[in-house]
C-alpha cells in the first residue's frame, strides 16, 4: 500500500481513508480496469469488420499481456485471495462474467451478429479460462512460446465457432 500511495503521490492515510484495505484496493483497480476492457472492445468491435473482429481480439489480448502486466498481477493475486474469500470470490465471478459477455460480443461480432449466442458466450469462457492460463504462463515464465500460445488458442476458437 505504500508503494501504491508513492506512485500516486498520496498518502497511505488517504489510500486507507478510500480503500479500508488491500482487498478493496484490488477490487477498485480491477473494476477500472474490466472498463477499460469494455471501452477497447467496444471500439475495437466497432473499427473492425467481421472477418477481422477475431484477429483484432487476438492482437489486442498479445499485446495487453505486455502492456498490462501489472493489471494481470493484482488480477491473480486477487484470483488467488479469491480461493479462500467467498466475497472475494463473488467479485471476481461478477468481474469475469461482464468480460466474458464482452468478448461473445466480439464473437457474434465476428460471425455478422449483434447478439452473442449460447455458443458464443461458451467459448467465450472458455478463451476466458485459457487467456487467464497464458497470462500466469507468460508472467511466471519469460520462455514460455507466447506467439504459440495465441495461435493455438486462435485456432481453437475458429473451430468451436464453425456451426
Amino acid at each position: 500500500v505504500k508503494t501504491i500511495a508513492a506512485e500516486a503521490g498520496v498518502t497511505s492515510g488517504l489510500l486507507h481513508y478510500h480503500f479500508p484495505g488491500k482487498d478493496a484496493l484490488m477490487e477498485a483497480a480491477l473494476r477500472r480496469g474490466l472498463d477499460t476492457y469494455i471501452a477497447r472492445s467496444r471500439a475495437r468491435r466497432a473499427a473492425n469488420a467481421a472477418d477481422s473482429q477475431l484477429e483484432a481480439l487476438l492482437a489486442e489480448a498479445r499485446a495487453a499481456i505486455t502492456v498490462d502486466a501489472d493489471f494481470f498481477r493484482v488480477r491473480l493475486a486477487f484470483a488467488a485471495r479469491a480461493l479462500t474469500h467467498p466475497a472475494l470470490a463473488a467479485v471476481l465471478r461478477e468481474l469475469t462474467a461482464a468480460a466474458v459477455e464482452e468478448t461473445a460480443l466480439t464473437l457474434a461480432a465476428a460471425a455478422g451478429r449483434a447478439t452473442p449466442t449460447a455458443q458464443d458466450r461458451r467459448v467465450a469462457q472458455s478463451l476466458k479460462a485459457a487467456f487467464d492460463g497464458v497470462m500466469l504462463a507468460s508472467l511466471t515464465d519469460a520462455a514460455f512460446p507466447l506467439e504459440e500460445a495465441a495461435q493455438l488458442l486462435m485456432g481453437a476458437v475458429r473451430r468451436a465457432l464453425v456451426p
